[in-house]
């Protein structure tokens, strides 16, 4: 499944974006670092990235590079922008494969004021199995047959 991200918020600007926050179509937030700089593309390399890490992030509590060389799960992606910021695809990464001169250097802390306003709280994400997906799909089928059946005289049907 392809992961797209959108410009949620720019944290440092030289020129142009060096280090943002992004998100997916699936309330993922990211941090984004740029990397790499060419006259085709930029290219950042992308973590998912917790509400409660990125504020720890914001409070000075942990490292630029602690976020990427020790992510909450094992995704890493990279993605290559051309022009804004707008709908770009994160495509995998290996971690053991990312160079060490992407990564950021030591003792790298962001302090932001009002840090709480801007994040996103993510909701809680259920990991469905194909099964599960499947039979929820297999009950979105009966759902005209229901709603055609609950305005039935004498039929008492609530649908959700």
């Amino acid at each position: 499944m392809r992961r797209i991200i959108q410009h949620q918020e720019t944290l440092i600007d030289y020129d142009s974006p060096q280090l943002l926050v992004a998100c997916d179509q699936f309330n993922t937030q990211y941090l984004c670092l740029l990397v790499e700089c060419s006259e085709q593309s930029d290219r950042f390399l992308c973590v998912p990235i917790t509400p409660i890490r990125l504020k720890d992030f914001f409070s000075t509590l942990i490292e630029l590079r602690e976020i990427y060389t020790n992510p909450e799960s094992d995704e890493l992606f990279y993605a290559d922008v051309v022009g804004e910021i707008i709908d770009i695809q994160l495509i995998p990464i290996v971690r053991e494969s990312v160079s060490d001169k992407w990564l950021p250097e030591h003792d790298f802390y962001f302090q932001k004021e009002n840090r709480y306003e801007d994040i996103i709280e993510s909701r809680t994400v259920y990991p469905l199995s194909k099964e599960q997906i499947q039979d929820l799909l297999d009950l979105l089928k009966y759902k005209p047959l229901l709603e055609m059946l609950s305005k039935q005289p004498g039929v008492n049907v609530k649908i959700v």
